[in-house]
């Protein structure tokens, strides 16, 4: 039973983050257009970086086929949705379910 709900909160964590990195993607174009193409044109030099490898030609053709500039700014919206959702659910579960005396001392 703790596994499903442990898949269960992987799954929503997840599909929140998702939202929550388009919404900032969404916003940012909206409201910061000049720090946008910032972050496409880094994604874009990172998309050459990891495309002009020295790789077998096999194994850099699916690097090429799989990996674009809009793909690494979206990683990079999602990573960073990750990390306000661990802070903020840490901070939530902190403030309802404090630490006893005993898991202070051992953990």
């Amino acid at each position: 039973m703790f596994v499903l709900g442990r898949v269960g909160s992987v799954s929503a964590t997840l599909f929140l983050a998702f939202i929550l990195a388009l919404a900032m993607l969404v916003t940012l174009g909206l409201y910061a257009p000049d720090l946008l193409n910032w972050i496409l044109n880094w994604a874009d030099q990172v998309e050459d970086w990891l495309t002009h490898t020295s790789l077998p030609n096999r194994y850099n053709n699916l690097v090429r086929l799989f990996l674009s500039n809009q793909q690494i700014t979206f990683l990079f919206f999602t990573i960073i949705a990750r990390i306000i959702i661990a802070i903020v659910a840490s901070l939530f579960m902190s403030a309802v379910k404090p630490k006893s005396k005993i898991d202070k001392a051992f953990g």
